[in-house]
């Protein structure tokens, strides 16, 4: 039987110089603030698709007023202490799990992923230990959905770098823990990234609406 849902998403504040730094040597903060509200927004709406008990939208203290006109209902805002980006996670991570039998956190970097794979991969997560993994084509992740929180696989892991799947899949391993992989997408980290969603969206403005749209007008 499937086991009830509750899905996050890591969110920073989408304000020109607060979000996206590593766009900024190709692209105004401006735009690139707009950019990523635009990929958030279409981040949520696509996970939105998942029945989930709850929805919520993770950040710091900071961030939250800047967040409130971009998070559309039923998702809510909650922030999470402290900077080390592992902690934030399994915090993350004990508090969906406190709502449902499985929890899922997301990035808002890659907007076109596909959702078919991942609600296929829901379809068949029981109570038994399993994890969700979505890979990106750099070697982090775009998403991570666990059953039970083992923080051995969570805690004091090299996020954000391209040791990131890697990791965690060893982890896993050790722990028993079966693991099923959604399919690598790549996520916007690099200017040249952004060269590739724009190629991606004037063929496919389907997978990422609102992305498209601001793409379209301001490219």
């Amino acid at each position: 039987m499937q086991v009830p849902v509750a899905i996050g998403v890591m969110a920073a504040a989408p304000l020109p110089g607060r979000c996206k730094p590593e766009l900024l040597a190709a692209y105004g903060a401006e735009w690139v603030a707009n950019l990523y509200a635009a990929m958030l927004r279409d981040t949520l709406d696509g996970l939105n698709s998942i029945d989930a008990a709850s929805y919520v939208v993770f950040t710091d203290d900071e961030a939250k007023g800047a967040l409130e006109r971009h998070v559309p209902a039923p998702w809510t805002i909650a922030t999470l202490e402290g900077d080390e980006t592992g902690a934030r996670v399994e915090k993350a991570f004990a508090l969906l799990l406190k709502e449902a039998g499985c929890a899922i956190v997301a990035g808002s970097d890659a907007p076109s992923f596909p959702i078919e794979p991942l609600a296929k991969a829901l379809e068949e997560m029981t109570e038994a230990p399993r994890a969700i993994v979505a890979p990106t084509e750099g070697g982090t992740t775009y998403l991570l959905a666990l059953n039970q929180l083992l923080p051995r696989v969570v805690r004091d892991v090299a996020w954000n770098t391209p040791a990131l799947v890697d990791t965690i899949r060893l982890r896993a391993k050790e722990a028993g823990l079966p693991i099923v992989e959604l399919p690598p997408w790549y996520a916007v980290e690099a200017p040249s990234d952004v060269l590739r969603l724009i190629d991606e969206m004037r063929v496919a403005p389907e997978r990422a609406p609102r992305t498209a749209q601001f793409l379209v007008t301001h490219a």
